[in-house]
């Protein structure tokens, strides 16, 4: 896991992040890329490293919030860890004294071209950065960049900053005035292309950064297939810098649409889990009770214990559970320990999203049917994951308690105490629909995702 150590907002979606991750930060060059993931279950997400500081043994990433796996990530704060972070990945841009060079950055695409800027200056190359965005809010690492170049053009397309225009016509102006022998761009796929179109016309060689449209880094998805002068590329290990002139980027463009509604349904689901929490969290009756106890009084309770079975009794008796699970007032007390986080990292940490604070403070306030109810909001069979599922490694890795060097909430044993306690006092009737679709579903495995996947179709009416 890697911390984070620094950040900082540029804009209303777009942030910078200092992460250790010394081993990276030693071997890194302009060009390489990082795969970071948030949660166990994350995605994997390709980040173009825009700086690294050998000697702290940090890297800096600059991400904007897109998609939900770059929410997630920008919702962490510093002294929180992510997940993963593997890299130095791709191929490192090829630097050389070129001579004169444009280097173009769009948007977040500025971070990546930063250390591109600093290589080339390095070089011995007269280095011109064209910095563009829609407005000034957009324009990022402005002082870095100009720390590094010989000039900065600033371009906005309201002209809230710099010149009023969109980055080709900063390009084109730069040619027309003197020899460029070489260009870099850097930033959305329709910018890139469009510069390429502009160099082409004046002969001037171009590299182009494809990061955006990478998804797995090792070229085993395929997701980030283009075609190159007539020959097919995959973009994490053969680039991810190719000859603009060559790139085929309608294909690109195409390919990048490709998975946009799945995207947004995931994000919609994810920001109606998060309304629902918010919205439940803000209920008067749990106002109520984080009044009744102060978050100290809390925390020093001591974390429950499941009493087991006699070793002598249970070495004949092989048919009992040796966890005996909790009692109602056991489970009310470890209930209290949850102090019904703003942010609860135990929500994020749980595979099925369970409003884990929620049928916990339902325990607290002894309804334990409500309890039940909220768990199988999202998860099927809560008495299974409350006994097999590593709640040690997901939703209570993810306690508060944990940073103040105590002891998660027992949310395994609370989940095994809420569905025993429902199959005990409940009848539950199966959900059998009244009228059906007419579609036959054929599920191979009667294990926990067989058996999931069936109530779900049943609930939707298939």
């Amino acid at each position: 896991m890697n911390k984070i150590v620094s950040k900082e907002q540029f804009s209303e979606k777009v942030f910078k992040l200092v992460v250790e991750a010394p081993l990276i930060a030693k071997s890194r060059k302009a060009g390489h890329f990082v795969i970071v993931r948030v949660g166990e279950h994350g995605e994997r997400m390709p980040l173009t490293i825009a700086e690294a500081d050998k000697e702290k043994g940090t890297i800096t990433l600059v991400v904007q919030t897109v998609g939900l796996s770059s929410i997630k990530l920008c919702s962490l704060n510093v002294g929180d860890y992510i997940t993963d972070i593997v890299g130095p990945l791709g191929k490192a841009t090829h630097i050389e004294n070129f001579g004169t060079v444009v280097c173009a950055g769009g948007g977040v695409g500025i971070a990546p071209m930063l250390p591109i800027v600093q290589a080339l200056k390095a070089a011995g190359n007269r280095v011109v950065t064209v910095l563009a965005g829609r407005n000034k809010n957009l324009i990022i690492l402005e002082e870095e960049m100009r720390a590094a170049s010989d000039e900065v053009i600033i371009m906005t397309d309201d002209g809230s900053y710099g010149e009023k225009g969109l980055v080709t016509q900063g390009i084109e102006n730069v040619i027309n005035r003197e020899k460029v022998d070489k260009c870099f761009a850097i930033g959305p796929a329709i910018m890139m292309k469009f510069v390429c179109l502009l160099t082409k016309k004046y002969d001037i060689p171009t590299d182009v950064s494809l990061n955006t449209i990478m998804v797995d880094g090792t070229g085993m998805c395929g997701a980030c297939r283009i075609t190159v002068g007539g020959k097919t590329k995959f973009v994490c290990v053969d680039g991810p810098e190719f000859d603009g002139h060559q790139v085929d980027f309608d294909e690109m463009l195409k390919r990048m649409a490709a998975f946009k509604d799945a995207e947004r349904e995931e994000l919609e689901h994810y920001q109606h889990q998060e309304e629902t929490i918010n919205k439940s969290r803000d209920a008067e009756w749990r106002k109520a009770l984080r009044q009744a106890m102060k978050p100290k009084e809390r925390m020093a309770i001591e974390r429950c214990k499941m009493k087991e079975l006699d070793p002598q009794y249970r070495a004949h008796q092989l048919k009992e559970e040796v966890n005996q699970g909790l009692s109602a007032q056991v489970a009310q007390q470890e209930a209290h320990r949850c102090l019904d986080c703003a942010n609860p990292g135990c929500v994020q940490g749980c595979p099925v999203g369970i409003d884990i604070p929620r049928f916990i403070k339902h325990i607290e306030k002894g309804e334990f049917l409500e309890a039940a109810h909220t768990i199988k909001e999202t998860s099927t069979l809560p008495a299974v994951c409350g006994r097999v599922c590593p709640q040690e490694k997901q939703c209570e890795s993810k306690c508060i308690h944990l940073k103040t060097g105590g002891k998660p909430v027992a949310i395994g044993y609370l989940e095994r105490f809420t569905a025993d306690y429902e199959r005990e006092h409940a009848h539950a009737e199966p959900i059998v629909p009244k009228v059906k679709k007419g579609i036959k579903v054929a599920v191979v495995g009667s294990g926990p995702a067989g058996l999931s996947f069936c109530r779900r179709n049943d609930q939707a009416r298939l």
